[in-house]
């Protein structure tokens, strides 16, 4: 029966297509780009505004005004539904002259409803502003959602803490942190560039981050104990394999190395269930005038693929599939599952669970 295995893109160059779309919960305001645009990677597509509390005024009341009539109240209003307004802007207005009644909003936000005398307010919380987040082309805008085609390479990977930023970035020196612990703020070639660890972070080691104003963080992981405290940082936090002492991706970090000196996408967003959205870094390079083909996600498993491995002994090992054996078979702790054989880097042939390997797109 065919495999379809879990598919983690790590390319030296594919073609990036995304798409921008405003959160859930925001309403849509302004579309800025068209198609054919050219963007940046922080160049703003959408905005939108988040809406909370709702707000009902009588409009009668508020204009001291008891014996008005349905149709007197409908004159004396000054908005529509769907309308924005302002803090103070006037709503509602009774009589003419130096000193009428006047309704003022009592927050900025949008109108949502008026029936029978009464408007409805929904205030605003905060605009919100999405980004390219790679650079490209625009695709195509349709249904305010943003497509956007851009080439380079991609390295997606387990967890981000929500957070963004476009430039460039530099290994750990030798010595690792110890190093930076004594390093100057202001004097750091690490202050304003994303530090990329090969080992596992603690928390010390992101407070030496912080201390440096270093513009993100990339590691083969940290402790879950510290999830809640990455999320408070305002720098990307980007674990290439997972929580806890994991082991890095020999291929992540040659692609890295290799495009040292190249400015890189560092979207840390932040895994959701019903989000399609991964964590990645994606470093735009050109295409040549070669059309490159996007990576493929959904394919079956088949003998010479390469595969990474994500459970111990061989947690990120990058291995050759060599046969695919029929039936459950029994491993190591006992158990009859179904298995692939692989081919180690060090030429050993091993059994491994199916569940326990993922391809590279």
């Amino acid at each position: 029966m065919p495999h379809y295995p879990e598919t983690t893109v790590i390319k030296g160059l594919t073609r990036v297509i995304r798409q921008r779309q405003l959160p859930r919960g925001a309403v849509h305001r302004r579309t800025l780009v068209s198609a054919g645009a050219q963007v940046s990677a922080v160049t703003v597509v959408l905005q939108g505004e988040v809406l909370r509390e709702y707000h009902v005024l009588d409009v009668a009341k508020a204009l001291k005004w008891p014996k008005a009539t349905p149709a007197q109240i409908a004159e004396a209003i000054l908005v529509t539904e769907g309308q924005r307004v302002r803090l103070g802007q006037e709503l509602a207005q009774r009589g003419r002259g130096r000193r009428p009644r006047v309704l003022q909003s009592p927050v900025e936000g949008e109108v949502v409803e008026i029936e029978d005398g009464h408007i409805i307010l929904q205030s605003s919380e905060r605009m919100v502003e999405v980004l390219a987040r790679i650079p490209g082309e625009v695709e195509s805008v349709e249904n305010e959602v943003v497509r956007i085609n851009g080439t380079g390479a991609v390295i997606q990977c387990a967890w981000g803490n929500g957070q963004f930023f476009f430039g460039s970035y530099l290994f750990l020196p030798p010595e690792g942190f110890a190093e930076l612990r004594k390093a100057d703020p202001t004097m750091s070639p690490y202050r304003g560039k994303v530090l990329v660890s090969p080992v596992p972070v603690e928390r010390a080691e992101l407070l030496v981050a912080q201390h440096l104003q270093v513009a993100g963080v990339v590691a083969p992981g940290m402790p879950a104990s510290l999830r809640e405290f990455a999320m408070g940082l305002t720098f990307p936090v980007i674990l290439t394999e997972g929580f806890g002492h994991r082991q890095p991706t020999t291929l992540i970090y040659r692609l890295l190395h290799s495009n040292m000196g190249r400015q890189a996408a560092f979207d840390a967003a932040l895994p959701e269930r019903w989000s399609w959205e991964r964590p990645e870094i994606v470093i735009p390079l050109p295409a040549g005038g070669v059309f490159v083909e996007p990576p493929s996600v959904i394919r079956t498993l088949e003998v010479g693929e390469q595969v990474r491995l994500t459970r111990a002994p061989w947690d990120g090992v990058l291995a050759e599939v060599v046969a695919l054996p029929t039936g459950a078979q029994t491993i190591d702790n006992g158990l009859r599952v179904q298995c692939a054989r692989v081919r180690l880097p060090n030429k050993r042939e091993v059994l491994v669970p199916l569940a326990n390997l993922e391809t590279l797109g």
